[in-house]
């Protein structure tokens, strides 16, 4: 977007708005090069995004409603018994 919108600026002040917004100058060859040279940067942002938005929808999505109590499987706690030690 940065190196287009620089050229379009320039020639909407040099020339004027109406030619910069026309087809002829949004379709000519460097502009169409510079959005392929643009391509691989894009990619790679919404790449990056994809996993953002993944963890985004997973933190507002509604969590699954519990369906009842249940009981631990397995010994939770153990007794703790202290033996008094002989005096020797």
């Amino acid at each position: 977007m940065f190196p287009l919108g620089v050229l379009q600026l320039y020639h909407s002040v040099s020339i004027g708005y109406f030619d910069a917004r026309s087809f002829k100058f949004l379709s000519n060859r460097i502009n169409a090069l510079l959005e392929w040279l643009r391509l691989p940067a894009d990619t790679l942002f919404i790449l990056g995004t994809l996993p953002v938005l993944y963890l985004s929808w997973l933190g507002v999505s509604p969590m699954k409603p519990r369906t009842g109590f249940e009981e631990p499987r397995g010994e939770l706690f153990t007794e703790i018994v202290e033996t008094k030690r002989l005096k020797a």
